[in-house]
């Protein structure tokens, strides 16, 4: 038995076995989250200033999604996180990009080597997450979407916002469990892909002052594309495991311990199909243009790729070898909170992470027979340490949170067996470009080593001061300090490259410190109303890159200056919000894409300056009996630089920026009505619009996905007290063909050979299934 199927007997198992449980106790007690929300109400507490507020009094643009929410519109990744609110974006591929993949306001990291620091924060259960993200989330309690620089208390990773993941905590004192299973079969009902995501949780007590709460998923996700050389369908894989470990020893000492592993698996899956054939139809136009019928012949030709379509939803493509890739993640935090007095408490947050990601193989060819492009037998490795000690005080007039925090990060890119400089299939490490199964290879086999380290080191205070009964006023200040070394080298040596004859491309260390903030009012003329204006300063720290001919250079410190206006307001049971932003980025950190011969390579860059300005709208909450919403729109501006040129040559001054839709509108919402005294009939939608989006810093209209809509739901009956559901569902209910990005294809080494995309299933392509779960 393959080690994937003892994984999926194993979660089997404890579906069945935890529901031979729960059978009989269904009905005879509240689950955990219900028992929450009675207590609760229709309150929604948040921590986005890193103590736990209601989301009324927080002067801050933040979007919650409930476990509730997370649970109907099946966000299982972060590339689900999207569909939850207008100002997220996420740019993902493989496995999910070292730096996180997230844009809030079309504002992320533009660069994807691992000496820069993310735009967008990630941040679970109180640890930043920081450059080694992971797609999978699971067993999740809340999510909190911060717009805007969050540096102040978030650090240095959080220049364009944070996204705040809180997983389910332990409860004392109660025994429960929980478990779902959703299925989709490729080609039953209009799916166009096969998925299985088996999700099971316990919580057990440990005597009166402890708890342990142990989940876990496994997501399992086939025919998202097809390999017309092998005839195989990908198999892209999730598995993660987490336990947290509650105790409170004293009334005054809590203590939550968190322990997770997860792991990726991607067999099969390209670098990009093509989605979008070439745009001649002459065999060959002008000099450096299109080369049109012919490059379109090569993948179409039976005695070429022999593809038997070319279009978006990028299913089908060739290769010499399948591609293999894996990633895994190992994650372990201590977080300490004792309270000093009713109004003063210490919070210790300790945290060791570690990615790694094997590049077995991994294969860019487009046409056969060539000479293929390939990376083989490469391994990175990535782990980081942190440690925040703060101090809490909340009073009557005056509250505040301080504290310093450390970080130190190392990445290294090493070999996964081989040999240096051989040619032979099974050895070659590296980069190379080769003939299928043989030696010949135009550009040989060669492996670059970099090594990456960095250490934080800040000191952070934010304060609230209230002046009047009705009036209060907010900020902070964060003052950072920040090291990074960065060493490259080749093996073999590249001619011509910087360094002496073992390929060392040199060491180059940047150091930066830097003072950033917010300062802001808020006017809270009564309970169920928040008018506030704020102005922060972003900080991201500068990074290394690489320029063609391999020399090490710094890439500048990106600084934003972001103003604020927003209100909050109850009326009943929803709470209607709505706020104006303008956001001037000095520095930006990004890339371009350049020809190095036939090759296309990255480097970064600094843009001078971009402005973003805008409006959000949102409402949440239950509008009638039985009928939830969540809704968003965003009115979003922000642009190129006057002049800007585009990878392709062409000018993007004035045009709407990369992964940055100008509107955007989310709508999460569910309608339940009683069946019988013990069942309810409810049905649920998950909707996104979006205008154009520019998918690739290219002029050429065809990198512009028009506007569109992604239309999900579900219906179904469940049990009144939530201990059990049954539905069915589909995402993509009308197969829109939006990827996560665009890449130029190249043929013969000139710039069209169409366009390559990364599809997503339930982005992509349809997904058509049922569910079936169960709680108690």
């Amino acid at each position: 038995m393959s080690f994937s199927a003892m994984k999926v007997g194993l979660l089997s198992s404890v579906f069945t076995g935890t529901a031979m449980f729960a059978a009989p106790a269904a009905h005879g007690q509240d689950g955990p989250a219900e028992a929450e929300q009675q207590e609760q109400g229709s309150t929604i507490y948040v921590t986005a200033r890193k103590r736990e507020e209601d989301l009324i009094d927080v002067p801050l643009p933040v979007t919650v999604a409930t476990q509730e929410q997370l649970n109907r519109d099946q966000v299982y990744s972060l590339n689900d996180l999207q569909r939850i609110t207008p100002a997220l974006e996420i740019s993902q591929t493989s496995g999910g990009e070292s730096n996180g993949g997230g844009r809030l306001r079309g504002v992320g990291t533009g660069v994807f080597n691992p000496s820069v620091a993310s735009s967008v924060a990630l941040v679970i259960d109180q640890v930043p997450v920081g450059n080694m993200s992971f797609p999978q989330l699971f067993d999740m309690a809340q999510v909190e979407v911060l717009r805007g620089p969050q540096g102040t208390l978030f650090g240095q990773g959080a220049s364009a916002g944070v996204l705040n993941v809180t997983t389910r905590a332990p409860v004392l004192g109660e025994f429960g469990m929980n478990a779902s299973v959703d299925w989709a079969d490729k080609g039953t009902v209009g799916s166009e892909v096969g998925e299985w995501v088996i999700n099971a949780g316990v919580n057990v007590p440990l005597g009166q002052i402890g708890a342990l709460r142990v989940a876990t998923q496994f997501k399992e996700e086939t025919g998202l594309q097809h390999s017309v050389t092998t005839g195989q369908d990908n198999v892209i894989q999730d598995w993660g495991l987490r336990g947290r470990l509650l105790l409170e020893p004293s009334d005054a000492l809590t203590i939550n311990l968190n322990a997770e592993y997860a792991q990726n698996t991607s067999d099969g899956q390209t670098f990009f199909a093509v989605a979008i054939a070439p745009n001649a139809t002459t065999p060959f136009g002008p000099p450096g243009a299109t080369i049109g019928g012919i490059s379109t012949g090569a993948y179409t030709d039976p005695a070429g790729c022999a593809m038997p379509v070319i279009d978006e939803r990028a299913e089908f493509y060739c290769e010499n070898d399948p591609s293999y890739l894996r990633t895994e993640v190992q994650a372990y935090s201590a977080v300490f909170d004792l309270d000093l007095s009713d109004d003063l408490s210490v919070t210790s947050v300790t945290s060791y992470r570690a990615r790694r990601f094997d590049q077995e193989h991994r294969d860019f060819s487009r046409i056969l027979p060539a000479p293929a492009a390939q990376q083989n037998l490469t391994r990175e490795d990535a782990n980081g340490l942190s440690q925040e000690l703060r101090l809490s005080y909340v009073g009557d007039t005056f509250d505040f949170v301080a504290g310093g925090f450390y970080q130190d990060f190392e990445f290294d890119r090493i070999p996964l067996g081989g040999v240096f400089g051989s040619n032979l299939p099974g050895e070659r490490v590296g980069f190379s470009v080769c003939n299928p199964g043989g030696t010949f290879c135009p550009v040989g086999n060669q492996f670059t080593d970099e090594l990456t380290e960095n250490r934080t080191l800040a000191l952070f205070a934010d304060a609230t001061v209230q002046v009047s009964e009705v009036v209060s006023i907010f900020g902070g200040l964060r003052l950072d300090d920040y090291k990074n070394t960065t060493t490259v080298q080749t093996f073999p040596a590249i001619p011509g490259n910087a360094g002496g004859p073992n390929g060392t491309a040199g060491t180059f260390v940047t150091e930066d410190s830097n003072i950033s903030g917010r300062i802001g009012v808020s006017f809270q003329p009564n309970p169920d109303t928040n008018i506030f204006a704020s102005y922060s300063r972003g900080y991201k720290p500068p990074a290394v890159g690489t320029n063609p001919a391999g020399q090490l250079f710094q890439l500048e410190p990106e600084k934003a200056n972001a103003f604020e206006l927003g209100a909050r307001f109850n009326i009943g049971d929803v709470q209607l919000s709505g706020n104006v932003f303008y956001n001037e980025l000095l520095d930006f950190q990004s890339q371009t894409s350049v020809f190095v011969g036939t090759a296309l390579v990255s480097q970064p860059l600094n843009i001078d300056q971009i402005e973003s300005y805008g409006f959000e709208v949102g409402a949440v909450g239950e509008i009638l009996p039985g009928w939830v919403v969540n809704a968003g729109y965003q009115f979003n501006n922000i642009t190129f630089p006057s002049g800007y040129v585009g990878d392709d040559g062409g000018n993007l001054g004035g045009t709407q920026f990369l992964n940055a839709p100008r509107h955007k509108f989310t709508l999460s919402s569910e309608f339940s009505t009683p069946v019988t005294e013990s069942i309810e009939f409810f049905v649920n939608a998950n909707l996104v619009y979006k205008s154009d989006v520019l998918l690739a810093a290219r002029a050429d209209d065809r990198f512009r996905y028009p506007a569109h809509e992604l239309i999900n739901g579900g219906l179904g009956i469940r049990d009144a007290d939530g201990g059990w559901n049954l539905s069915v569902f589909v995402r993509n209910l009308t197969e829109e063909r939006e990827p996560t990005a665009y890449l130029a294809s190249t043929f013969a080494g000139r710039p069209d050979g169409g366009i390559r995309a990364w599809p997503v299933a339930g982005l992509t392509a349809r997904v058509v299934g049922i569910r079936a779960g169960f709680e108690f």
